[in-house]
């Protein structure tokens, strides 16, 4: 009988890793397919890059209760972003980018992402904080043309994960009207400082 019981044992064992209850994989949410409009540009970027702060780099869905606890930033077990905010926004802005008839090198468009949080105002109020700050950029070369910070709050249609990623979805395309309103607005020096 001793000698059965170790085998008796790992054979149990393995059946109950196999056999037992999975974890459910967590809710994976990205920004969405392209809206309807693109967004309007004088002289559309030639490249857009999204760069984020350190705690953005992963792909956890970040909320906090301001009403309870304000200091503490929490991340949602069961839902994710498919990918690190900094790549669903590039990839958004890319894709609201529209085209105009303007030809030859433009500018490049810098944007660091400081804030992507679903803040909770009561239990059941919450809005998405976007923080953002652009920097314009000649075609070639570092020299900094313009630079502008952005910060846009979208409440959310539910306290919950999918609320949030709803009312991130709509932040990121204001963002990308705001940041065409902003470039469109630039003196045309700077514009013309583009196609050099």
């Amino acid at each position: 009988m001793n000698k059965l019981f170790p085998g008796m044992l790992a054979v149990l064992l393995l059946s109950a890793c196999v056999g037992g209850p999975r974890m459910a994989e967590p809710a994976r949410y990205d920004l969405g397919a392209a809206a309807g409009g693109a967004t309007h540009w004088r002289m559309p970027p030639a490249a857009i890059e999204v760069q984020a702060s350190s705690w953005l780099s992963a792909t956890a869905m970040h909320y906090r209760l301001a009403y309870a606890d304000p200091l503490r930033r929490q991340g949602y077990s069961e839902s994710r972003w498919a990918a690190p905010p900094a790549e669903l926004l590039e990839s958004l802005l890319k894709r609201q980018q529209g085209r105009t008839e303007a030809g030859g090198p433009a500018c490049r468009l810098q944007v660091v992402l400081d804030e992507f949080e679903q803040r909770f105002d009561a239990p059941q109020s919450s809005q998405m904080a976007l923080e953002a700050r652009a920097i314009l950029l000649p075609a070639r070369g570092g020299d900094m043309l313009a630079r502008r910070s952005f910060q846009i709050q979208k409440p959310s249609p539910t306290a919950d994960a999918r609320g949030g990623a709803a009312a991130a979805r709509e932040a990121a395309l204001a963002l990308a009207d705001e940041l065409a309103a902003w470039a469109n607005g630039l003196d045309s020096t700077v514009l013309a400082r583009c196609r050099n």
